[in-house]
């Protein structure tokens, strides 16, 4: 159970960061005028990931293993 809730966790707070960081990135821009993210929320999103990457290992660490 808490390997599915890690891995889930994980996964997740991957896709976050990568969501938050293509659209927050000014790609192709030539000034810094046009350098604003596409997205304004994308740093938040990455934030959000790199927590929720964290709070897996942290359940992991809380949750009981399933006696065998």
């Amino acid at each position: 159970m808490r390997r599915t809730i890690t891995i889930g966790l994980v996964l997740s707070g991957l896709a976050l960061m990568l969501i938050g960081f293509f659209t927050a990135a000014p790609w192709g821009t030539d000034s810094v005028g046009d350098s604003n993210p596409a997205f304004t929320g994308a740093p938040m999103l990455f934030l959000l990931g790199i927590v929720s990457v964290i709070a897996a290992a942290v359940l992991y660490e809380v949750l009981p293993d399933r006696n065998r």
